[in-house]
């Protein structure tokens, strides 16, 4: 009980009050009553949506996909499946599917009526208002292909209204970030879409939503603040299509046009300066392929809309995203991207991982040191792909880098300390940081990470600062398509590809291997390999390895 209350206690204290009022406000307004009324005709107005990015095909063949589980799409559609996952249930109700680049219409407008048959005002998962703003958008770029005078469409109309009117009554104040966004983005749509009175309020409501949450959101470097790449990429779509819609049917300043127009260009140069050769994103806190769009497909949006970006000289040795709190070393072996950030802002560390000074790095064009992913957002195995040892950084006595409990919830967390980067050498580039997570341990340790970026080599220094014994672990997770040639106590070979390089610890250090799972996307794991330092003694002291190639 003591332990929980004190979870409890250092999670709430971070939060913003505004978040506690709207919770309290939220369980309220539940128990009110919410009109169904519409008082006058509705009226439309037609969008002519420069094309916006076609979504991950995932109804086909009456089937629908989500998180790599398939289900039925058989009519009446179950759409509220006790035995499907909360997750794949929201993704059931966003209705991505609607904008997939082939669907028939005429199914897609009888998904759209069954929903509305079976989800009641106000009932179910569908009225989440993260899934209502997904939907809302969804539908909008739907319907907009449609001729507005067509008279099966008025049910539908009502449905939107009434969806967005629910919507606009139960923003999600109470947890702000990428969830408050997707409400602005979704009340700017539908506020433009209809032309009454009350929809002005929305359109109204939504701009302001989205130009202070861009304020707060975009940091000065171009990275989105909860320092997920996957985050990042989906923020970044919404603002594209609030300039979309737009340019279709103005509801924007120019002043406001401009300045989104502006942080879209950062975010778009931040995106393609941290991708690996692959041109995909690296995992750091909550991320995975397939959820938000392509990379390329962004940046395709980004030139039909004539948004102009730009990316770091190609053959810069280190690009530096000190806001985000992200280091990328590259050269024409290798690219290493070296986390030296926080975990997110204080108040919303929901898609934090423990992967504080971890890194990622790819040889020759292909991963090789992999974080591991996100494999559930809900279920027994997602702290464990969150938790220090799923990641490429070093684990003090056992303790966790940040106290992640429950599935989105951080108590006690940790901060990046002492962060340098010296690049004066053309040989080599020298970063470091610490990081203050096990201040609770006796001696209070903490954990210094040296980064040796030269042209055939990284060399990883890490040093444990503090007083009295501890034992520290340091993980290696190699991708699995990394294949393991050879393995003495201190030197394990490997290949990728067509190309051999070597782990070799420092100190002459025992190095262990033991297997891991490595998931890319949800609903996906494969087993992988994860090599382990591991040292007793008292501290300060030092340990680590280099990579060779």
């Amino acid at each position: 009980m003591k332990k929980k209350l004190a979870l409890l206690f250092h999670t709430l204290r971070y939060l913003k009050p505004i978040q506690l009022y709207w919770r309290f406000y939220l369980k309220v307004n539940q128990k009110l009553a919410f009109s169904t009324v519409i008082k006058q005709p509705l009226c439309v107005g037609a969008i002519d949506f420069v094309p916006p990015i076609a979504k991950h095909a995932s109804h086909e063949n009456a089937q629908f996909c989500f998180l790599n589980e398939y289900g039925s799409a058989a009519f009446p559609v179950d759409w509220n499946n006790d035995k499907a996952s909360k997750l794949w249930l929201y993704n059931l109700h966003y209705f991505d599917y609607l904008n997939q680049s082939i669907i028939d219409q005429s199914v897609a407008l009888d998904l759209i009526q069954d929903w509305i048959k079976c989800n009641p005002v106000g009932q179910g998962n569908g009225w989440e208002p993260y899934t209502l703003s997904l939907r809302i958008v969804n539908w909008v770029k739907f319907l907009s292909q449609f001729s507005l005078k067509d008279e099966q469409l008025s049910p539908v109309y009502e449905s939107l209204f009434l969806q967005s009117r629910f919507l606009y009554k139960h923003l999600e104040y109470h947890l702000l970030g990428n969830h408050l966004f997707k409400n602005g983005v979704a009340l700017m749509f539908a506020g433009n879409f209809f032309d009454s009175k009350e929809a002005q309020c929305w359109l109204t409501k939504g701009r302001q939503i989205i130009l202070s949450q861009t304020k707060e959101q975009v940091l000065e470097d171009g990275g989105h603040f909860e320092r997920s790449p996957m985050y990042h990429v989906l923020i970044l779509e919404d603002i594209l299509d609030c300039l979309n819609l737009d340019r279709a049917k103005p509801c924007l300043s120019s002043s406001d046009s401009a300045y989104l127009t502006e942080k879209a260009s950062a975010m778009l140069g931040f995106l393609t300066d941290i991708l690996h050769p692959d041109n995909e994103i690296p995992f750091f806190n909550d991320s995975a392929l397939n959820i938000a769009p392509r990379p390329e497909a962004i940046c395709d949006y980004a030139d039909r809309l004539r948004i102009p970006y730009s990316r770091a000289v190609a053959d810069s040795r280190l690009i530096e995203k000190p806001s985000f709190g992200l280091l990328v070393l590259q050269n024409q072996l290798s690219k290493m991207m070296f986390d030296v950030g926080c975990i997110g802002p204080d108040y919303l560390p929901g898609h934090a991982h423990c992967d504080t000074l971890s890194y990622e790095l790819s040889l020759a064009g292909k991963r090789c040191i992999v974080n591991s992913g996100t494999y559930q957002y809900a279920g027994s195995e997602r702290n464990k792909f969150r938790a220090t040892k799923a990641h490429n950084t070093v684990q003090i006595d056992g303790v966790e880098q940040h106290e992640i409990w429950s599935t989105f919830r951080v108590a006690r967390r940790a901060y990046p300390l002492n962060i340098s980067v010296d690049k004066d050498n053309s040989e080599e580039i020298k970063c470091s940081a610490s990081v203050s997570s096990f201040k609770q341990l006796i001696g209070n340790p903490v954990h210094r990470r040296n980064v040796s970026y030269q042209k055939e080599q990284i060399i990883i220094s890490d040093v444990i600062e503090g007083e009295g014994e501890h034992v520290a672990e340091s993980y290696i997770h190699l991708h699995p398509d990394v294949n393991i040639l050879n393995q003495s106590n201190d030197v394990l070979q490997c290949k990728l590809g067509e190309t051999v390089f070597s782990i070799q610890a420092l100190d002459t250090l025992k190095i262990h291997t033991e297997s891991a799972w490595f998931s890319a996307e949800f609903g996906l794991k494969t087993e992988s390999t994860v090599v382990v330092l591991r040292k007793q003694a008292m501290s300060p002291f030092s340990f680590g390895y280099s990579i060779i190639f």
